[in-house]
C-alpha cells in the first residue's frame, strides 16, 4: 500500500487527528504484481528495488512509486489530490522532510495486506526484513549553491589569534591550527 498521512488537522468526523490515520490517496498493488513468491510480476521473497519521485506537474503534486526486478516493474501513481497538496504546502515537503519507514507484523493486519494475504488471521515467519542501499538523490538539474561564508573578523592587535581553553594551561600559540583564524578559536581566550 502507498499512501499519504499529511498532517493538516481538517479530517470531517475526526477532529481529534492531527494527521490522516488512514491515508489519502492510498494505491494498492495486487497479488499479481507484489507478492511473496511466484506468479507475480515482484517477488517479494527476492531483492527488489522500491523508488519513489515526487514531482510537482502543473503545480500539482503526484507521487510515483516504482518497483523493479531484474527487466520487471510495477509502477504505481498517487495524486493530484487535495491530501497531496495539503502536504506539499501545510505540511512538511516545501520545509524539509525526515524520511521514516517501518516494520511491523501483527495477525490482523488485512486492513492493510488482505488483497494480497487474504483474510483470516495471518502468520509471519517472524524473519527480519533486510532493507539495504537506501539513497536519497533529486531530481534538479543542479543542487544549489552553498551560501556564502560570512567574512572572518579582523584579528585584534598584531594580526595573530591565540585560542585557550580551561585556562592559561590550555593555550595554544598562533602557530597552532585554533592560531590560523578565529572561527577556529572555541572556549576563552
Amino acid at each position: 500500500q502507498i499512501t499519504n498521512h499529511a498532517c493538516t488537522r481538517d479530517y470531517n468526523g475526526h477532529p481529534d487527528w492531527a494527521c490522516h490515520k488512514w491515508g489519502d490517496p492510498e494505491v494498492k498493488v495486487s497479488p499479481w504484481e507484489f507478492k511473496g513468491g511466484r506468479g507475480a510480476t515482484i517477488d517479494g521473497n527476492k531483492p527488489f528495488t522500491f523508488s519513489q519521485q515526487f514531482k510537482l506537474l502543473d503545480g500539482q503534486l503526484q507521487v510515483i512509486t516504482t518497483m523493479t526486478q531484474g527487466a520487471a516493474k510495477v509502477v504505481k501513481t498517487m495524486g493530484p489530490s487535495a491530501q497531496l497538496q495539503a502536504m506539499m504546502h501545510d505540511g512538511s515537503l516545501l520545509r524539509g522532510m525526515a524520511f521514516v519507514t517501518g516494520y511491523w507484523t501483527d495477525p490482523h493486519m488485512n486492513w492493510l495486506d488482505g488483497d494480497v494475504c487474504g483474510g483470516g488471521e495471518e502468520h509471519c515467519s517472524g524473519a527480519p526484513a533486510y532493507i539495504s542501499n537506501w539513497r536519497i538523490t533529486t531530481d534538479s538539474p543542479a543542487p544549489p549553491a552553498p551560501p556564502m561564508p560570512n567574512p572572518a573578523p579582523s584579528p585584534a592587535g598584531n594580526g595573530q589569534y591565540m585560542c585557550c581553553w580551561g585556562g592559561p594551561e590550555g593555550c595554544k600559540g598562533v602557530e597552532d591550527w585554533c592560531g590560523q583564524a578565529s572561527g577556529n578559536c572555541q572556549g576563552k581566550c
